[in-house]
């Protein structure tokens, strides 16, 4: 590589380059000698895009195709991911509006205020939350059967569609945190556990309840290869909910669903969560959770001193700063070597940035970053 920027081989590994995504993905689940699906991001903003269109990214070639990742694919179940999976769901409701911003209630029930000229730019405003009683909830409950036929495909046209597929599927979940708080907000939520602990009680319940029938519908028909549970429960400096409150409201609900979930032969259960989630990682190994992502960075998820604590109890996905990929390509090759050769040592590890690529990233620094994982991985 030109520039002094040259890749560190793994001398005493062979990778086996032989094998499809899926294949990777598996191998990578079971810690075995294979190379890690390319999955180097959440996902790019729409302002990095147009930089670096004007910095070399081909305006023909989308940036997940120019880079050579790896696809993947969602069962198309209604059952969540960041959103409940209400079904059906809110009708939407315009409440205001100008020239850049929106005032509306989404299909939740959430009263939110956004951007509408550059909403990458800015995280919505959450207004209002739809639950504020029991009568709330309970008048909440029937979009939340598991047994609704329109939460489900026409099953023989997608057993066609993923017949000898060679990419991942998922079935996304909207986590037991994850969807409470959609409910009440994150902190009318705080009060519930306290305040309320047997409402929050049946709020999980009804959430097992809800994915052990999608899984039950869904796994005979479609067996994915990975169950991703959205949560994000933390913040930069720790989780949102304490080890406790977790250990009570969350730990045997997730127990519970994740046994179903193996007994479908499904290997990897995924916890997607930002901030820093260190005092809540024994507990989410107890409930059968094997991975985690993103690893982000500046909240003290650094993905070598978990692979040292936890060794082959989780799979690590992420945990490439952001931040340095915007710095200079010296910083950015120090970023990657300091973290990606260790962890593809021990296995079981997905390079990747520790969120979506945001427009402070050249696409010259990028670009470096996909060549040396690439190099070092295989």
């Amino acid at each position: 590589m030109k520039n002094g920027h040259g890749p560190r081989s793994l001398s005493d590994v062979t990778w086996r380059n032989d094998i499809n995504s899926r294949e990777k993905f598996l191998g990578t689940c079971r810690f075995e000698n294979v190379p890690p699906p390319r999955w180097d991001c959440l996902g790019f903003w729409g302002s990095t895009i147009e930089r670096w269109l004007t910095e070399g990214l081909p305006a023909d070639a989308p940036a997940h195709e120019y880079f050579g990742m790896d696809p993947r694919d969602t069962i198309p179940v209604v059952s969540g991911f960041c959103d409940t999976p209400f079904c059906p769901a809110f009708e939407p409701e315009l409440i205001s509006e100008d020239d850049t911003i929106r005032t509306w209630r989404d299909g939740q029930g959430i009263v939110r205020r956004e951007r509408k000229d550059r909403p990458e730019l800015s995280m919505p405003q959450f207004l209002e939350f739809p639950v504020k009683s029991r009568e709330d909830w309970e008048r909440m409950k029937p979009r939340l059967d598991p047994d609704t036929p329109e939460r489900y495909p026409n099953w023989d046209e997608l057993k066609k569609r993923y017949d000898g597929r060679e990419y991942v599927l998922q079935l996304n979940v909207c986590g037991a945190y994850g969807m409470p708080r959609n409910l009440f907000g994150e902190e009318n939520l705080a009060y519930i556990y306290y305040d309320d602990p047997e409402l929050l009680h049946d709020i999980q319940r009804t959430w097992l309840r809800l994915y052990k029938g999608i899984v039950s519908h869904t796994f005979p028909n479609i067996k994915p290869d990975l169950v991703y549970l959205w949560e994000d429960m933390a913040f930069k400096t720790g989780p949102l909910i304490s080890p406790r409150l977790f250990e009570e409201f969350m730990l045997p609900y997730y127990t519970e669903l994740i046994e179903l979930i193996r007994s479908f032969g499904v290997e990897c259960v995924m916890v997607d969560s930002d901030g820093d989630n260190r005092p809540l990682l024994d507990l989410f190994i107890r409930s059968g959770v094997d991975t985690f992502m993103p690893l982000e960075i500046a909240a003290g998820m650094d993905p070598v001193p978990l692979r040292e604590k936890y060794g082959r109890q989780l799979v690590l996905w992420g945990g490439i700063d952001k931040r340095a990929l915007s710095k200079d390509l010296a910083t950015v090759e120090r970023e990657v070597m300091s973290k990606v050769p260790k962890l593809m040592e021990t296995r079981g590890y997905i390079p990747s940035v520790d969120h979506s690529v945001p427009p402070d990233v050249p696409f010259e620094n990028y670009a470096l970053f996909t060549k040396l994982i690439r190099e070092i991985c295989g």
